[in-house]
């Protein structure tokens, strides 16, 4: 069911895709993101890759269900998140129960997450729309929203 809560998704081009952060590791997100819910007021991060990279990211039977579910999709424009929520006052990063999908072809963003938490359990299907670039700010390549935007920088 689409949820009807007001969230803003931004992705921006990861200007590190590449390059190394140790012995043979190396970063390998398209974009990354934020999503921002303003009510009640949660951050969570994203971090898109392939899908041949983001399935191997599972960690529990939730996740084999959900990267089962997103690779059936066989969509070959598709690229994957998993959610991790970020608590601005601690800096704490916490995986949660969910994905997000991008599909660059159609323009399309899924966004599932079961924060049982944050007593979120709620998907969104929005449009992307690129953003225009503002010299000297740092703006997001693309937006997904369903939101006043005032509302949610507030």
């Amino acid at each position: 069911m689409q949820s009807n809560k007001e969230i803003a998704i931004r992705l921006y081009e990861n200007k590190l895709f590449g390059t190394t952060h140790g012995k043979g590791m190396y970063r390998t997100a398209v974009f990354n993101g934020t999503a921002d819910i303003t009510s009640p007021s949660v951050k969570y991060l994203l971090d898109f890759d392939s899908i041949e990279r983001w399935e191997h990211g599972s960690k529990n039977t939730n996740d084999d269900e959900l990267r089962n579910h997103v690779t059936s999709m066989n969509k070959p424009n598709l690229l994957a998140s998993w959610i991790v929520r970020y608590d601005i006052a601690t800096k704490a990063k916490t995986r949660v129960t969910g994905y997000c999908t991008i599909d660059l072809q159609a323009n399309k963003l899924e966004l599932l997450i079961d924060d049982e938490q944050m007593e979120i359990a709620d998907t969104w299907v929005l449009d992307v729309k690129p953003c225009k670039s503002v010299a000297g700010k740092k703006s997001p390549q693309l937006l997904a929203t369903n939101a006043e935007l005032k509302k949610v920088l507030s």
